[in-house]
């Protein structure tokens, strides 16, 4: 009886075997592509201004991106070069509006491969002026878009003018 049920327990594994056998390799082939080329400048600093007023009070938030290369990032989808980006203020998000303990208002200033010309000819940062984006903490999804409309009509706030850094031109070897 033992060996039927060896026997059966392999049977239905063949299924599962087979189903998981074109995922896997597709994983092993993701591992197996070279290496992007390595960035010749790995760091840089994007100072941008924005301009946007909240229940008519104009404000102003002059900042900058700081971008750095941090390696190459292997996993089953392939490899690619990572960059990690902060604000040089030390803030986390450019806020607009803080709501309250969970949830406050905030503009994306853009990603670090942007603008260290790490996206490929076809493809722009298009920044999200004049809308923003709603955190809210207590969510499972945290970021929700927040159109311009909705921006004024349900938080005072219009955004002016986004004047960001140009990306530079890098080079890849």
């Amino acid at each position: 009886m033992k060996d039927l049920l060896k026997g059966v327990g392999c049977l239905l594994m063949i299924p599962f075997i087979l189903l998981s056998l074109p995922w896997t390799a597709i994983h092993i082939l993701g591992l197996l592509q070279p290496a992007p080329p390595r960035p010749e400048i790995r760091h840089g600093e994007f100072p941008f201004r924005l301009v946007y007023s909240v229940n008519g009070e104009e404000k102003v938030i002059e900042d900058a991106v700081v971008a750095r290369f941090s390696g190459i990032v292997r996993d089953g989808s392939g490899s690619w070069r990572r960059w990690d980006g902060r604000l040089a203020s030390g803030n986390e998000h450019v806020v607009l509006l803080k709501i309250d303990e969970n949830r406050f208002i905030f503009y994306l200033p853009g990603s670090p491969n942007y603008y260290m010309g790490d996206l490929p000819t076809y493809a722009t940062w298009n920044p999200d002026f004049p809308n923003a984006w709603l955190f809210d903490e207590s969510q499972l999804v945290r970021r929700w878009p927040v159109n311009a409309d909705e921006l004024l009509s349900e938080y005072g706030i219009v955004l002016i003018s986004w004047e960001p850094s140009p990306p530079i031109v890098n080079s890849f070897k």
